[in-house]
């Protein structure tokens, strides 16, 4: 799997093709790719009839997951989320470990209120 097989990585690359002097994001992006980089690319056509592989669906699906999280904790570690989640601009570490811990419920809550704003300006091919 790679960036551009998910509309929002795709938007996080090209923030981080800009943005490659700051640590956060390029620690960000080094963090997602070693997620989704071992995972094979989804195929764009299931196939149900002909066996698609389940644990290759699986493992797409839980890189989305775990990427979508990092890529959350980066734009809250980075002032790129409007409206802010919190008064203060948290750490890195401290935001990847909210962003883990959150259940599936409870994320789908904290970014339905809010949006990162690199993606607004990301122009997708």
């Amino acid at each position: 799997m790679n960036f551009r097989d998910v509309p929002n990585l795709l938007k996080f690359e090209q923030h981080a093709r800009s943005h490659s002097e700051d640590e956060i994001i390029m620690d960000g992006y080094k963090r997602i790719r070693e997620v989704i980089a071992p995972v094979p690319r989804p195929s764009a056509i299931l196939d149900f009839g002909h066996g698609t592989p389940v644990d290759s669906l699986r493992a797409s699906c839980e890189a989305v997951e775990k990427s979508t999280r990092l890529l959350w904790a980066c734009a809250a570690a980075t002032d790129n989320i409007s409206p802010r989640i919190w008064d203060y601009l948290p750490d890195y570490e401290s935001s990847i470990s909210y962003f883990m811990e959150l259940n599936d419920l409870e994320l789908m809550a904290v970014t339905k209120q809010h949006r990162i704003t690199w993606e607004e300006n990301a122009s997708v091919e």
